[in-house]
């Protein structure tokens, strides 16, 4: 007995998805110019993310010649973090702590430059807490995530600078609309307009069956739905 045809079509989805943009974890390596060894080298000493996505595999081909029965393990890595291992080896970032210091030295440049542009500086004014919060806890969990490779689920690139980017869309755009659309004045809403359309710019899409309960849905599709009347595409 097959599998029913919905688990079929969204393990094709899933699997289309992962490998537009990611690179299983041979290609990465290959594209990296390094070994797969290495790859988990760097991984352990905490200067390189693990892969974001894990998809354990299965297959059986029959025939009257012979059977085969597959199970592999597919480790799938952002293709934007070869920008990072580039980084690492004309860094020399050899250590946990190098890897670190230079991770916040490029994510501290985007969080001052973001601040203070106009669109930075208008959220701060309409939701001035927000930016107390990025401390030195917070710190230590970002940095955390990055190691895990959950950056590279949640942006499109997996920069330092995306990773601050999107935490702030995320969180400006929470305490905006916690009052409500109809609390809103014309000139915050079109602020929030502003906030989600850039959120979207650097928030990845999300697999499909990560879609629905991800902050994408929640402060992007969720958010143009019911402060602006916007049905997804």
């Amino acid at each position: 007995m097959g599998l029913p045809t919905t688990i079929i079509e969204d393990r094709h989805m899933l699997l289309n998805y992962l490998y537009t943009n990611f690179f299983e974890e041979t290609q990465f390596s290959d594209a990296i110019g390094t070994t797969t060894e290495d790859l988990h080298a760097l991984i352990d000493a905490k200067v390189f993310p693990a892969p974001s996505y894990v998809y354990d595999g299965s297959g059986r081909s029959m025939s009257f010649v012979a059977d085969f029965i597959d199970q592999q393990t597919y480790r799938f890595h952002l293709r934007g973090h070869t920008d990072w291992y580039r980084d690492i080896t004309q860094l020399g970032l050899d250590s946990e702590t190098r890897a670190r210091d230079h991770f916040f030295s490029r994510y501290d440049h985007a969080k001052n430059a973001f601040l203070t542009s106009p669109l930075g500086a208008e959220l701060q004014a309409q939701a001035p807490a927000v930016a107390d919060q990025f401390d030195k806890e917070h710190a230590t969990s970002t940095w955390g995530h990055f190691l895990k490779g959950v950056y590279g689920v949640c942006t499109r690139d997996g920069r330092p600078e995306s990773v601050f980017l999107k935490q702030a869309g995320v969180m400006f755009i929470e305490q905006m609309i916690g009052v409500g659309p109809e609390k809103l004045s014309h000139e915050k809403t079109g602020l929030l307009r502003r906030a989600v359309d850039f959120l979207d710019r650097v928030e990845s899409d999300f697999a499909p069956h990560e879609a629905p309960k991800a902050s994408r849905q929640r402060c992007i599709a969720d958010v143009r739905a019911q402060f602006f009347d916007m049905k997804a595409a």
